[in-house]
């Protein structure tokens, strides 16, 4: 009897339980089809204004759906193509910042929001793992900026802005450009500060950026100029492009040009070029991408054919300092932000074995802030199988570390996020940045005046 009781029970309290869901099922259905007839009748009889306040809410839902969905992307899929995502940064650390964006997704503007990614995706902590805005971005302030020692300088902008090449930027909209740089380099994925150099003059002249940390509210900003004299100037700069044909650049007013700037005739010499200098009896070597045909066409590089043998090019350059009287070489790697690394490899294994550049002082190497990646390697190389001397400032890129480049594009906002998919450890020497054994900072001045610091300091190196 108990049992058949306790069956009639759950008998009945089943058909309660189904009563009640059928109820709340018919509700929704009821409160869909009604809510379907309100907006026929809105948008069949209303005014335009309401329909156009149903539209944006409804294309306001769907951005914030597809943010959404690109960040929840993020979150499953760089932990699972970074070779090992949490180095650095514990996951609930990484989650927390997830989480708290997608909740503030509804009160940012899209720009904000690329900047928080950016910020999350710099968390991860090495320089490979990236959202570069600079590179998803083409509006910017038409100026290009560098730094020199610890003066953010103008080194270009258009032609009707001449009085401001070549002076010191030291506010934006009277913030100090020490206080901006702090809050930009929250952006910037990177293992050591020289890289923080490189990176952050793209982000300083970028409206989006500057307006997600608070910088601005408005497209036109105010420079705060200081000249040598230590005169301040104000001027207003709004978005726009900077182009060849409407450029100016501090090197167009150079009357003599240093050697490294003396190429970039055709695109083969903005990869690789050399050039004796009888004068000075040396053979300056100028590295500046490791990449040719044959590694353009192995990644797909559409215009693959545009790019030059590498091995062809290591043949010319090995006959050069057999055929001329050649008592230094200099390898420029300054520039050099990677690529394939086994190409100057094999290159460097055929300079160790030349009679004439066996000992020291023959051979010497420059590096610079934006030597990274496969250019460290490259540094790396002359450094274990020849007797080259360093000059230059240390690299932006650390010798032991996170590299190997994956490509991670978000399925709505189509924004591409690098990622590293090894780690490489070249040598137990430097703990980040490659030092160079003599350090030399390009100065304004002498930059100004056509003159290269560095090699200067090489020339005058005795043997």
């Amino acid at each position: 009897m108990e049992w058949k009781a306790m069956r009639r029970g759950r008998k009945l309290l089943s058909s309660y339980f189904d009563a009640q869901y059928e109820y709340k099922h018919l509700r929704g259905i009821i409160y869909i089809f009604l809510t379907i007839i309100l907006v026929t009748a809105l948008t069949g009889c209303g005014s335009a204004n309401t329909r156009q306040v149903l539209s944006k809410n409804s294309a306001e839902a769907v951005r914030q759906s597809h943010w959404i969905e690109d960040i929840d992307y993020l979150q499953e899929n760089l932990p699972k193509k970074h070779k090992n995502m949490y180095h650095s940064i514990k996951k609930e650390d990484f989650d927390k910042e997830i989480m708290s964006l997608k909740d503030e997704v509804p009160s940012l503007k899209d720009y904000e929001i690329k900047t928080r990614l950016a910020q999350i995706v710099a968390s991860v902590g090495d320089a490979h793992t990236a959202l570069n805005l600079s590179s998803n971005n083409n509006l910017s302030y038409p100026v290009i900026l560098y730094w020199f020692d610890k003066d953010l300088r103008i080194v270009s902008t258009n032609k009707d802005k001449k009085d401001i090449l070549g002076k010191k930027l030291v506010k934006i909209n009277n913030i100090p450009i020490d206080e901006i740089v702090k809050k930009i380099d929250t952006m910037i994925s990177h293992e050591n500060n020289q890289w923080v150099k490189v990176m952050d003059v793209n982000y300083v002249t970028n409206p989006d950026v500057l307006k997600s940390l608070g910088i601005t509210s408005k497209d036109t900003i105010q420079l705060s100029l200081e000249d040598d004299n230590n005169k301040i100037t104000q001027v207003d700069l709004n978005p726009g492009t900077l182009n060849p044909d409407n450029a100016i650049r501090i090197i167009d007013e150079m009357q003599t040009k240093p050697i490294r700037l003396q190429f970039n005739n055709n695109f083969a010499e903005t990869l690789y070029c050399y050039k004796y200098i009888p004068e000075d009896k040396t053979l300056y070597f100028q590295y500046n991408q490791c990449i040719d045909y044959d590694v353009a066409k192995s990644y797909g590089f559409k215009n693959y054919e545009a790019y030059p043998k590498f091995d062809k090019f290591s043949e010319g350059l090995l006959k050069a300092i057999a055929n001329n009287n050649v008592n230094k070489l200099v390898v420029d790697l300054r520039n050099n932000t990677g690529g394939d690394s086994r190409l100057m490899t094999s290159l460097v294994s055929k300079i160790s074995q030349i009679d004439k550049l066996k000992d020291k002082g023959k051979v010497f190497v420059i590096v610079g802030r934006e030597t990274f990646s496969s250019g460290v390697f490259a540094a790396i190389d002359f450094a274990t199988q020849t007797n080259s001397i360093f000059y230059g400032e240390p690299t932006g890129g650390n010798v032991n570390g996170y590299g190997n480049v994956g490509a991670l594009t978000l399925p709505n906002s189509k924004l591409q996020i690098s990622y590293s998919m090894n780690f490489f450890e070249l040598s137990d020497r430097f703990k980040d940045s490659f030092i160079p054994d003599k350090i030399v900072e390009e100065s304004f001045d002498n930059y100004k005046k056509g003159i290269d610091d560095v090699y200067e300091a090489i020339k005058a190196y005795k043997n």
